[in-house]
């Protein structure tokens, strides 16, 4: 399954910019998005506290997670990584669009 991931920090923001940028990326790769998770959150909070921790539990080998960029996956870079490192150990792919970032998981085993 493909899910986008939308985050913004506060009710002032909106996610229309990230829906966006997510179709029309999965739009030219003939890709489509599964399931959208959007949440309204800081980014400071736990990854376990959120969707998208519910939502990483429930993802299964060769599932993709898309986002616009690594930001909206954390706060800073450790809890970034983290993240990172649970999706690889699930054999989960990322993908990011601004930030052209892909986990690739060939050869992991």
């Amino acid at each position: 399954m493909v899910y986008g991931y939308i985050r913004v920090s506060t009710d002032k923001q909106t996610v229309e910019n990230q829906r966006f940028e997510i179709q029309e990326f999965v739009r030219k790769g003939e890709l489509k998005v599964d399931a959208w998770i959007e949440e309204t959150i800081s980014g400071c909070k736990r990854v376990e506290e959120r969707k998208l921790g519910r939502m990483l539990k429930r993802m299964k080998k060769g599932d993709v997670l898309i986002c616009a960029e690594l930001s909206r996956l954390g706060r800073n870079l450790l809890m970034i990584m983290g993240l990172l490192n649970q999706c690889m150990k699930q054999e989960v792919e990322v993908w990011t669009i601004k930030d052209n970032y892909r986990t690739w998981l060939v050869g992991i085993g």
